[in-house]
């Protein structure tokens, strides 16, 4: 299976808002997109278990996908040239379910997540003024009990469990181009 995300060129370690979907951050002047993936594979996060499986934003897990294992998950953006990017392939997926937010969020708080979120300077410094809206969102999904969301309402910043991550590197260019929607899984 294949799954869309935003688009990335620090490995996922903070938002750039390179891709025009997510969630939209404007003062009226200025507009940028969140993806609530963009953290995925910061220090926290990569090194962070829950029972021991590690947890990511997948946008297409923001509708129900029930308990179904997904063996393998590639992960791609389109760079924006027209070329489709494969960067990672997860192991073992599967969507995290509302009942376990909170001791996620629990555990999320103790090893310092917001913090991080808040201080990451490549955030503040990509988002500039916008930063202040963008982090109150992203305070606002982590204290949701959401997982499945229609569009760009609150959901919590992790929705899927994985078993092992393989980050390609350098990123390998597929013919993956008619693959769109980020809310799909594709096969």
């Amino acid at each position: 299976m294949r799954a869309k995300t935003y688009k990335s060129t620090n490995g996922f370690t903070s938002p750039q808002s390179l891709s025009d979907f997510g969630i939209e951050v404007s003062n009226g002047k200025e507009t940028k997109y969140l993806g609530l993936e963009e953290f995925n594979f910061c220090s926290i996060l990569k090194s962070y278990s829950f029972n021991g499986k590690h947890i990511a934003f997948i946008p297409c897990f923001s509708i129900n996908r029930g308990a179904a294992i997904i063996e393998e998950l590639d992960l791609f953006f389109h760079d924006g040239q027209g070329v489709t990017l494969h960067y990672a392939t997860l192991h073992g997926v599967t969507q995290i379910q509302a009942p376990e937010i909170p001791a996620i969020r629990k555990d999320l708080i103790a090893v310092g997540l917001p913090e991080f979120v808040h201080n990451s300077i490549e955030f503040q410094h990509n988002y500039g003024p916008l930063f202040n809206p963008a982090i109150k969102i992203w305070k606002k999904c982590f204290d949701t009990n959401i997982i499945t969301a229609k569009r760009t309402d609150d959901r919590f910043v992790v929705n899927t469990f994985y078993e092992k991550v393989v980050l390609h590197n350098p990123k390998r260019k597929v013919n993956w181009t008619n693959l769109k929607r980020a809310r799909q899984l594709h096969p």
